[in-house]
């Protein structure tokens, strides 16, 4: 095969998983704001520890066997969550006023 087309069929390949991280993004943001009506009702704060550590372990378990370091879960994970918890709390100023 030609290196070039080989290139090209790699690089949309990789485009693809992109879009999809994405959508997935998208889709597990939509959850949090699901779980934030759940925790308003039940008083629960945003910010969760043992949560959040359960979650750093299953991925650390799921993750070790696939070539992904662990400080590269740490990275990727932690901007997820903080933005997870701005969702929260955001969600919580809109309805305050």
């Amino acid at each position: 095969m030609n290196l070039d087309i080989l290139l090209q069929s790699l690089r949309n390949q990789i485009d693809t998983i992109d879009e999809e991280m994405i959508y997935l993004l998208s889709r597990r943001f939509a959850l949090v704001k699901q779980v934030w009506d759940i925790k308003k009702d039940t008083g629960d704060t945003p910010l969760q520890p043992h949560r959040w550590q359960e979650v750093l372990d299953n991925l650390y378990l799921e993750w070790k066997e696939r070539w992904v370091s662990k400080d590269l879960i740490d990275d990727i994970w932690n901007r997820i969550h903080k933005e997870s918890l701005k969702i929260e709390s955001n969600s919580n100023k809109k309805d305050i006023s």
